[in-house]
């Protein structure tokens, strides 16, 4: 793995955080007896190994020299959140490998102000707009404007709809196979019994998609007759994850005791769900906890075997250089191409190391260089 010493997590608002624990430990229920009960298993085991193995970097074999002097405006969904700010950290890197400049405007979650930001960039006769976790449908006007004035666009962790933007990094396809793997995993952690409390926030395009991945893995395996089932949801809102959210998961797992796997759209309410869950004696050996965008108590209590037990990571720093490759070529008159990018089901035997960020399994910095002609 390459890693490198952050905080990671990219919608993890700073709240601020408290720690927790938990004993682990697995639970006894078995794979159903029939046969498709027992080959969806073997799926399942097939799509959590490919899903937590080594992901090859993929580059693209051949794309224009580096195009010069350009400007990119960087939009991070907040710079208080430390994943958004981290990947526009991230991407700035990379712009700077190619001989590009880069200048953030935060918006500070304020969806008037990622509007305002676009029309500064178009102000400012920037190249291009870099913008994390805000779907194209949340600032639609002002980024056509931007089009119409000749700036290209790409994202990150969103959803691109109406399709404004030159490309969205990873594809939208991946945020649901995100969800299906993540369930994969605590359907194996269960002992091929999987009893899941889904805590939903439907206001970002990605976590729609991870929760349908979800519901879609739940969905397969009870058809193959084994024992999967959503025992409870409830939804919230992003501005709620430290305020209401936890009393009301205490009060949906006092309800249905008997899950063992609750699951958030990304990791930041965890870090105030679980401690609130343990003050109450409501989190048991075999019950977990997974999620996505981790920051660094996410993946420290995955490594320590603590209630948390599975996160899906993005490669930051591949995702950055394949953002810039895709500018590149647009600006140069060629088409983007698929780039690849795939993110990283996260478990205890795949964690980072205390104060390291998963990027990816391998740095990219020299390939991408070496494909732009650029030392």
């Amino acid at each position: 793995m390459f890693k490198r010493a952050a905080l990671v997590g990219a919608i993890a608002i700073v709240f601020g955080t408290v720690g927790c624990g938990s004993d682990g430990g697995g639970t006894s229920s078995g794979p159903g007896d029939s046969e498709s009960a027992r080959a969806f298993l073997a799926h399942a085991e097939q799509v959590a190994k490919a899903a937590s193995g080594e992901i090859p970097l993929t580059v693209p074999t051949s794309g224009p020299p580096a195009v010069k002097d350009k400007t990119i405006v960087t939009i991070p969904c907040s710079a208080a959140a430390q994943g958004c700010k981290f990947a526009v950290d991230q991407f700035a890197e990379a712009a700077h490998a190619i001989g590009w400049k880069t200048i953030m405007i935060d918006p500070a979650g304020d969806p008037a102000k990622m509007a305002d930001a676009v029309n500064r960039a178009v102000s400012m006769k920037a190249d291009g707009i870099f913008t994390v976790a805000i779907d194209s449908s949340t600032i639609q006007a002002p980024l056509k404007a931007a089009g119409d004035a000749g700036l290209e666009t790409i994202c990150f962790s969103c959803i691109d709809e109406p399709e404004l933007l030159v490309d969205e990094l990873p594809a939208a396809t991946q945020h649901e196979r995100d969800g299906y793997a993540l369930a994969a995993q605590a359907f194996i952690d269960g002992g091929a019994n999987l009893k899941a409390i889904l805590l939903q926030d439907s206001e970002f395009g990605n976590t729609i998609r991870r929760q349908q991945g979800v519901v879609k893995f739940i969905d397969e395996c009870k058809a193959a007759g084994a024992s999967c089932e959503l025992v409870g949801q409830q939804n919230f809102l992003v501005q709620d994850i430290s305020t209401s959210l936890p009393k009301q998961t205490v009060a949906l797992l006092r309800k249905n005791p008997g899950w063992n796997a609750l699951f958030a759209p990304y990791d930041a309410p965890l870090t105030f769900v679980l401690p609130e869950l343990r003050s109450a004696g409501l989190v048991q050996d075999g019950q977990r906890a997974y999620g996505f965008d981790p920051i660094d108590l996410n993946v420290k209590w995955i490594r320590d075997g603590d209630v948390e037990a599975g996160t899906v990571a993005s490669p930051y720093k591949w995702i950055a250089y394949a953002g810039v490759d895709q500018f590149n070529r647009v600006f140069a008159g060629e088409q983007p191409v698929d780039q690849g990018v795939k993110d990283k089901l996260v478990i205890k035997s795949n964690a980072p190391g205390e104060g390291e960020t998963y990027l990816g399994d391998s740095d990219p910095a020299t390939a991408f260089t070496q494909l732009w002609g650029v030392s």
